[in-house]
């Protein structure tokens, strides 16, 4: 889906997967960093006889997950990159670092400042990646502060209301840090979307007539261009029609400008619903002009186009009491068929004399650039 449709709710759900993918990345790369300083305070440790064999034991189940894990990343793999899959990934490296940090405790190799210290990291690290969902935050930090406070507890027995009142309040400051930076974040994707639909409105403001909602000038010329470019590659026709509404600047001296505005807004209205195809255009060309691009479409088909705009506006009947050719609204049109090597000038320059042509004899009418004049049907 195109992320200037997203509304807040999708783009947040996006941004958080987008992110919590990213994160998992980085809590491999920071169990990593913290495993080999870990392993190297053990190894050189000139107290300890332990070595680097145990150093290397302790590190040996965390270490290699998270190296699977970038492995996988970095190849591209790409279940590697689903989300289910690194849920499961994140469930065994929290089990990982539990294990890692019960031999470091049964062993001797870490007293309990030191799992503290490592509980807390782990704590946080946790807290920092996975903000976006309060539930998976809960459920990381937790067992290492319980673990942690487990630990005292057999050291001090004794301050059992420390260890729980010292776990309580490090997991409550770090939920309510997650509950500040989740706000902050729903605020930052909540002005990302704003912005992009900024974008999005005036980008299309840009491309429209802002009286008539057609497209505009620019954005016609673009589109032109582009057609000329298909039609001569694949060989399919393209037709144009220019159109010009009569007499329209008596309209607006017998009933006003508001009524000539009116006018050409229905006649906007008119002319989107006959360019109905997907890749029909309907542009207001400036002032009273209007033009209809077909693509696909042959000069007999636009002569049918033609016919139709005519009937729908003897239909619609809009008044205009000055006209010399009749008491409603009329428009004449100039018909004209791409030609291999015509490019967007001559295109419009054979329409605008079809046009001219058909002015001349006698209005509400069209004129095709190759044949006859056709009177206008209705």
């Amino acid at each position: 889906m195109d992320k200037e449709s997203l509304s807040f709710d999708e783009a947040l759900k996006d941004e958080s997967r987008q992110y919590m993918l990213a994160s998992f990345q980085w809590l491999s790369f920071t169990s990593l960093v913290l495993l080999t300083a870990v392993g190297l305070n053990i190894a050189l440790d000139p107290g300890l006889d332990l070595g680097l064999d145990t150093a290397f034991t302790m590190m040996l189940l965390p270490g290699t997950l998270c190296l699977l894990h970038l492995g996988l990343r970095f190849t591209r793999v790409s279940w590697s990159r689903s989300l289910g899959w690194n849920l499961f990934f994140l469930a065994v490296l929290v089990i990982s670092w539990l294990i890692s940090m019960s031999f470091l405790r049964s062993s001797g190799l870490l007293v309990l400042p030191g799992i503290e210290t490592l509980s807390d990291v782990l704590s946080l690290a946790m807290a920092v990646a996975l903000f976006p969902s309060i539930k998976l935050t809960a459920a990381t930090v937790a067992p290492f502060l319980l673990y942690s406070a487990f630990y005292r507890y057999e050291v001090y027995p004794e301050s059992i209301y420390f260890n729980v009142m010292r776990s309580l309040f490090m997991f409550l400051i770090i939920m309510s840090a997650q509950r500040v930076i989740f706000k902050w974040f729903q605020k930052a994707v909540r002005r990302n979307v704003e912005k992009r639909r900024l974008v999005k409105h005036f980008r299309r403001m840009a491309l429209l007539d802002g009286l008539t909602g057609l497209s505009n000038r620019r954005h016609f010329d673009e589109i032109l261009a582009q057609e000329i470019r298909a039609s001569t590659r694949t060989g399919h026709p393209l037709s144009l029609i220019l159109l010009d509404i009569d007499f329209f600047k008596r309209l607006n001296d017998a009933l006003g400008h508001q009524a000539g505005d009116d006018c050409l807004r229905q006649l906007g209205q008119l002319l989107s619903d006959v360019a109905a195809r997907p890749r029909d255009l309907a542009v207001r060309y400036g002032g009273e002009e209007f033009a209809v691009l077909l693509p696909e479409t042959t000069l007999t088909g636009a002569v049918e186009v033609a016919n139709r705009i005519a009937k729908l506006l003897a239909k619609a009947a809009i008044p205009h009491p000055d006209s010399q050719v009749a008491a409603h609204i009329t428009v004449s049109q100039g018909l004209v068929q791409w030609q291999r090597g015509m490019d967007a000038a001559a295109l419009l320059e054979a329409s605008d004399a079809a046009l001219y042509r058909a002015k001349e004899d006698g209005r509400n009418r069209y004129v095709q650039s190759t044949s006859p004049v056709g009177e206008m049907a209705g």
